[in-house]
């Protein structure tokens, strides 16, 4: 029996959605663990992130195992499909940029302080773009449920064709019927719009390297001075947000380029496999990463641990006002 696109498939949408679920609802655990005290990490954009993780993994994946499994989409099914891939994708690109420019700030801040007085209210201020991403998103991406169609593009005249490897993705081929706004919104708009936050982001990280660089070298009068708490969780922030850069971007320019240059590599059994790992393989290695970025979160911690409590001083031994 040969192996077919839609067992792969299958496959590795299945194990997506398990590895998205265990990472997710063990950083919304930590997450919530960490929230006490004056932590620098932006907890309501992690939840965000979270929740537009399981998204992609729980409508995307599941629909195409729906898919795969022999029931066919309609024109609805494929709207919702291709608006949620689209939707989950920008906003996790987005959302990523936003968390490395505000470790750069606070990076930047580190390296080079100002006298400006920093702003108290970042959860407010971080609810307010948040909020703002998501409704830009919405907005940019409503065309997707308003205007497209299933397209007529299946060779009716081959009966094996429907069976191929590219089954679902011909069946479920969009169009706007209008070949100009194709191209400008379809082709152009929704991929410059993913494609230059990720440029910005690869800039920022860039730019974090260098003062990372630069911070590892700085001296006090030629005397070191430790990082305090929050500075090592700014540090750890900064390194994290490059490691998520080179996790999403790669994934985001080869899932690019599979699509729009190598279609020839359609007729390959793991055409469809491939895709879907590049598309969600951020939503579900990315929350692992994001876990480690706060400082609080160690291994005793995490399994609800006691910390070792400081050792007490005798009562009966009196401190020198001199050490």
């Amino acid at each position: 029996m040969e192996p077919s696109a839609d067992g792969f498939e299958i496959i590795t949408c299945t194990i997506f959605i398990l590895v998205s679920l265990v990472g997710n609802m063990c950083l919304l655990y930590s997450t919530r663990k960490c929230m006490t005290g004056h932590s620098q990490t932006p907890f309501l954009l992690i939840f965000n992130l979270i929740f537009v993780h399981l998204i992609k993994n729980l409508v995307v994946n599941a629909m195409k195992i729906v898919y795969s499994s022999g029931f066919m989409l309609d024109s609805a099914g494929c709207k919702v499909l291709h608006f949620t891939k689209a939707l989950t994708t920008s906003l996790a690109i987005w959302f990523v940029l936003y968390f490395a420019l505000l470790y750069f700030q606070k990076l930047h801040q580190t390296v080079h302080p100002s006298d400006e007085a920093p702003n108290p209210d970042h959860q407010k201020h971080s609810l307010k773009v948040v909020v703002a991403l998501w409704v830009a998103g919405a907005a940019v991406h409503i065309p997707v449920l308003l205007y497209m169609r299933k397209s007529g593009h299946l060779n009716a005249g081959n009966d094996t064709y429907s069976l191929s490897t590219t089954r679902m993705y011909v069946d479920c081929l969009n169009d706007f019927g209008n070949k100009q706004v194709e191209f400008y919104y379809g082709k152009i708009f929704l991929v410059l719009i993913d494609m230059l936050p990720l440029v910005i982001l690869v800039f920022v990280c860039f730019w974090m390297s260098f003062l990372l660089l630069e911070r590892k070298k700085m001296t006090y009068g030629d005397i070191w001075i430790g990082d305090d708490d929050s500075e090592i969780e700014i540090l750890r922030g900064a390194k994290f947000s490059i490691l998520l850069m080179w996790l999403i971007a790669p994934l985001w320019i080869s899932h690019f380029i599979l699509v729009y240059f190598l279609k020839d590599l359609a007729v390959c059994v793991f055409f469809p496999a491939v895709l879907t790992a590049l598309s969600s393989g951020f939503s579900a290695l990315s929350p692992f990463l994001l876990m480690l970025v706060n400082y609080k979160l160690e291994l005793v911690s995490f399994w609800g641990a006691n910390k070792k409590k400081p050792a007490s001083q005798p009562t009966n031994v009196i401190l020198s006002p001199y050490t």
